[in-house]
Protein backbone atom coordinates (compact mmCIF):
# COMPACT_ATOMS: atom_id res chain seq x y z
CA UNK A 1 0.00 0.00 0.00
CA UNK A 2 1.36 3.24 -1.10
CA UNK A 3 1.89 5.99 1.73
CA UNK A 4 -0.48 8.40 0.11
CA UNK A 5 -3.47 5.86 -0.08
CA UNK A 6 -2.81 4.82 4.01
CA UNK A 7 -2.53 8.39 4.85
CA UNK A 8 -6.00 8.65 3.11
CA UNK A 9 -7.50 5.43 5.07
CA UNK A 10 -6.43 6.42 8.39
CA UNK A 11 -7.23 10.28 8.39
CA UNK A 12 -10.66 10.05 5.94
CA UNK A 13 -12.31 6.66 6.89
CA UNK A 14 -12.74 7.24 10.48
CA UNK A 15 -14.64 10.77 9.70
CA UNK A 16 -16.75 9.09 7.48
CA UNK A 17 -17.63 6.48 9.68
CA UNK A 18 -18.17 9.57 12.59
CA UNK A 19 -20.67 11.13 10.08
CA UNK A 20 -22.48 7.94 9.28
CA UNK A 21 -22.94 6.81 13.24
CA UNK A 22 -23.75 10.19 13.88
CA UNK A 23 -26.35 10.91 10.95
CA UNK A 24 -27.00 8.01 9.09
CA UNK A 25 -30.78 8.38 9.25
CA UNK A 26 -30.27 12.30 7.70
CA UNK A 27 -27.99 11.15 4.85
CA UNK A 28 -29.89 8.13 3.77
CA UNK A 29 -33.23 10.82 3.71
CA UNK A 30 -30.44 12.76 1.23
CA UNK A 31 -28.07 9.91 -0.47
CA UNK A 32 -29.10 11.55 -3.59
CA UNK A 33 -27.58 15.27 -2.71
CA UNK A 34 -24.56 13.10 -0.86
CA UNK A 35 -23.97 11.39 -4.10
CA UNK A 36 -24.14 14.32 -6.63
CA UNK A 37 -22.21 16.39 -4.87
CA UNK A 38 -19.07 13.55 -4.45
CA UNK A 39 -19.00 13.24 -7.84
CA UNK A 40 -19.47 16.81 -8.78
CA UNK A 41 -16.37 17.99 -6.64
CA UNK A 42 -14.32 14.85 -7.49
CA UNK A 43 -14.61 14.91 -11.37
CA UNK A 44 -14.43 18.46 -11.03
CA UNK A 45 -11.31 18.40 -8.84
CA UNK A 46 -9.51 15.52 -10.92
CA UNK A 47 -10.20 17.19 -13.96
CA UNK A 48 -7.95 20.19 -12.62
CA UNK A 49 -5.88 17.96 -11.77
CA UNK A 50 -4.60 16.63 -15.03
CA UNK A 51 -4.30 20.06 -16.20
CA UNK A 52 -2.29 20.89 -13.14
CA UNK A 53 0.05 17.51 -13.89
CA UNK A 54 0.01 18.09 -17.72
CA UNK A 55 1.71 21.71 -17.43
CA UNK A 56 4.14 20.99 -14.88
CA UNK A 57 2.92 22.69 -12.35
CA UNK A 58 3.09 19.34 -9.72
CA UNK A 59 4.19 15.88 -9.94
CA UNK A 60 3.63 12.76 -7.66
CA UNK A 61 6.64 10.45 -6.48
CA UNK A 62 7.31 7.37 -7.73
CA UNK A 63 7.93 6.17 -4.31
CA UNK A 64 4.77 7.96 -2.44
CA UNK A 65 1.90 6.34 -4.89
CA UNK A 66 0.88 2.78 -6.37
CA UNK A 67 1.35 3.80 -10.00
CA UNK A 68 -2.22 3.45 -11.05
CA UNK A 69 -3.11 6.27 -12.99
CA UNK A 70 -6.02 7.15 -15.05
CA UNK A 71 -5.00 9.22 -17.39
CA UNK A 72 -1.85 11.46 -16.16
CA UNK A 73 -3.63 11.47 -12.44
CA UNK A 74 -2.95 8.53 -9.76
CA UNK A 75 -5.18 6.43 -8.55
CA UNK A 76 -4.69 7.92 -5.04
CA UNK A 77 -5.18 11.84 -5.90
CA UNK A 78 -8.80 10.87 -8.05
CA UNK A 79 -9.69 9.18 -4.30
CA UNK A 80 -8.69 12.17 -2.32
CA UNK A 81 -10.76 14.54 -4.35
CA UNK A 82 -13.77 11.95 -4.24
CA UNK A 83 -13.33 11.43 -0.80
CA UNK A 84 -12.63 15.28 0.72
CA UNK A 85 -15.89 15.52 -1.81
CA UNK A 86 -17.70 13.16 -0.23
CA UNK A 87 -17.17 14.15 2.99
CA UNK A 88 -17.99 17.90 2.21
CA UNK A 89 -21.27 16.62 0.90
CA UNK A 90 -22.30 15.34 4.18
CA UNK A 91 -21.14 17.83 6.23
CA UNK A 92 -23.32 19.90 4.29
CA UNK A 93 -26.36 18.14 4.22
CA UNK A 94 -25.76 17.30 8.29
CA UNK A 95 -25.24 21.01 8.88
CA UNK A 96 -27.84 21.98 6.95
CA UNK A 97 -31.16 23.43 8.77
CA UNK A 98 -33.64 20.58 8.78
CA UNK A 99 -35.91 22.69 6.44
CA UNK A 100 -33.88 22.65 2.95
CA UNK A 101 -33.10 18.79 3.70
CA UNK A 102 -35.67 15.65 3.06
CA UNK A 103 -36.96 13.96 6.00
CA UNK A 104 -34.38 11.08 7.77
CA UNK A 105 -34.58 8.44 6.66
CA UNK A 106 -37.74 5.79 8.37
CA UNK A 107 -39.44 9.13 9.21
CA UNK A 108 -42.29 9.15 5.97
CA UNK A 109 -45.13 8.47 6.95
CA UNK A 110 -45.14 9.81 10.36
CA UNK A 111 -47.54 11.88 11.91
CA UNK A 112 -47.00 13.71 14.84
CA UNK A 113 -50.37 13.80 16.99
Amino acid sequence: MSPYLLHLLVWFVPLILLQWAIGWRILLGNLRAVIAGTLIGGVYYSLTDVVAILQGIWFFGDDQITGLHIGPVPIEEILFFTIVSWLVAQSFILLLPERFRHAPFGSQGVTEK
